[in-house]
């Protein structure tokens, strides 16, 4: 049985990944495994980072690249107003494709500098 899930993310520049996330996402950095491996934290959840160069096989017969791609599994980060977080994500070097307002929450839509999905909400909690 299962412990824990954890998620991992595929990149093609590491520096570039730990900047991104840390400093436009607020992760924390965790822990070093390898120069090719390294994990970072969001709450309870780890991030495994991976770097691994563009054209080797990702799966079946499928090969990695770093452009924008659509994958049904994203994340999505909580916080408490998504316009200046869209801002850092733009900063960093990510991409904000879609904003969406209303008064049960905000949603952006965005990529990190990847091409990996990831969405940005602001939840109404009252």
């Amino acid at each position: 049985m299962a412990r824990k899930a954890t998620i991992s993310i595929d990149v093609s520049d590491m520096s570039t990944a730990l900047k991104f996330y840390v400093e436009a996402l607020g992760c924390k950095f965790k822990k070093k495994y390898s120069d090719d491996w390294q994990v970072i934290s969001v709450g309870t959840l780890d991030l495994h980072i991976q770097e691994k160069a563009a054209g080797t096989i990702g799966a079946a017969d499928e090969k990695r690249h770093y452009q924008r791609h659509w994958t049904p599994v994203h994340l999505d980060f909580i916080v408490d107003d998504i316009d200046p977080v869209c801002a850092e994500v733009e900063k960093y070097g990510g991409s904000v494709e879609k904003k969406t307002y209303s008064e049960v929450a905000d949603l952006a839509n965005c990529a990190d500098p990847f091409g990996n999905g990831f969405d940005l909400i602001r939840e109404n909690l009252e």
